[in-house]
Formats: C-alpha cells, sequence, structure tokens
C-alpha cells in the first residue's frame, strides 16, 4: 500500500487506485457483509454494494492530503464505506414503503369497482401502517420517528443531524435499529 508513498493519494492515477482498491478488496469485503447482515431480506446484490464502496474510496481519495495510506485511513475507509451500505440499505426500505404508499393512494383514488386483489392489497398496506404507526408508538427512542420520517422525506443525513441536534454515529444507529425492528416487525406479522 505505501508503494505510491511519492506521491499524494489525491494524486493516484486510475490504475493506482484500482491496484489500491484490490489490496484492500478483502477489508472492503469484510465491510460490506456487515452492512449486508444487517439488511438480511433485502433484494440488493454484493455487486451493487461494491459499486458504492469503490465510489466512496474515491471520494476519500479526492479529499485525502497525506502520502501514505495508514491504518487510521484504513479505519475512515472502511467505516465510510459501511456508512455509505447502510445508508443504501436505508433508502432501498424506504423506496419500498414508499411504493407502498404510492400504492395505498392510487388505491384510494381509484374509481374503478375494486377486485378481490384490490382490496387485500389495500388492507395489507393498512395493515402495515398500522404496524409501523404502532411501533414509533412504542418505540424506545424518542427520535426514532422523527429521524425515520425525515430520511424517508429525502432529508440528507447531515441535515437531521444538524436539525435534530444528534451525531452522525446517533443518527446510524436509530436508523439501524428502527430500520431492522421495522423490518422484523413487519415480516413478521405478514406471515
Amino acid at each position: 500500500m505505501n508503494k505510491f508513498s511519492n506521491k499524494y493519494l489525491s494524486e493516484l492515477n486510475l490504475e493506482q487506485r484500482i491496484e489500491l482498491f484490490s489490496e484492500l478488496l478483502d477489508s472492503i469485503n469484510a465491510s460490506i457483509k456487515k452492512a449486508m447482515l444487517e439488511f438480511h431480506p433485502l433484494p440488493l446484490e454484493y455487486q451493487d454494494l461494491l459499486f458504492y464502496a469503490w465510489l466512496t474510496l474515491q471520494e476519500i481519495l479526492n479529499k485525502s492530503k497525506t502520502k501514505k495510506f495508514r491504518a487510521e485511513l484504513l479505519l475512515k475507509v472502511l467505516e465510510a464505506i459501511r456508512s455509505k451500505c447502510i445508508e443504501v440499505c436505508a433508502k432501498s426500505i424506504k423506496n419500498y414503503y414508499k411504493k407502498l404508499n404510492f400504492s395505498i393512494a392510487t388505491c384510494s383514488l381509484s374509481y374503478k369497482k375494486p377486485n378481490k386483489d384490490t382490496i387485500l392489497d389495500s388492507k395489507s398496506s393498512l395493515a402495515i401502517q398500522k404496524i409501523v404507526n404502532t411501533y414509533f408508538e412504542n418505540s424506545n427512542e424518542k427520535l426514532a420517528k422523527q429521524v425515520f420520517e425525515m430520511y424517508e422525506n429525502i432529508f440528507s443525513q447531515k441535515e437531521i443531524c444538524a436539525i435534530l441536534d444528534i451525531s452522525k454515529n446517533k443518527f446510524n444507529i436509530i436508523i439501524k435499529n428502527t430500520i431492522c425492528d421495522l423490518q422484523k416487525t413487519i415480516t413478521l406479522s405478514l406471515k
């Protein structure tokens, strides 16, 4: 990793960046797998998250002002990759719920005579909404509902942290726990 020590990391060319990425691939895979384990039933593939890992590494290298790839920079890269993967997984879940909400709205605006499938679909969507509301009412985390709703309404992580005056770590913990709990609760109740 230190064979590029005569250049700043931000000045590495594409071949050197690819070589660095391949040297870090084992550690990057571990970070991606940690994120995937937290969001197991999502329809995301390893290659999707590997792409985001590559983008995250590029972003960090572009901002880097050092010449050596030290352990502290490696930890920063791995944490950034893990956070990015969690963010992508959370957005995937958020998009799923937006589709559910859209289907509820479309169903309620429909003037056609509802068929059996539409009725069952809207009933399960309403049941999911009830489960989500009940979860937030019984949640021990006071900020869970606010964080989740703001995140669902496409506020960035920085904006949410600034508005609610919480740290990035606290945000990640809240969003991860909320999404995992909702995922488990909804999956169990729909079986």
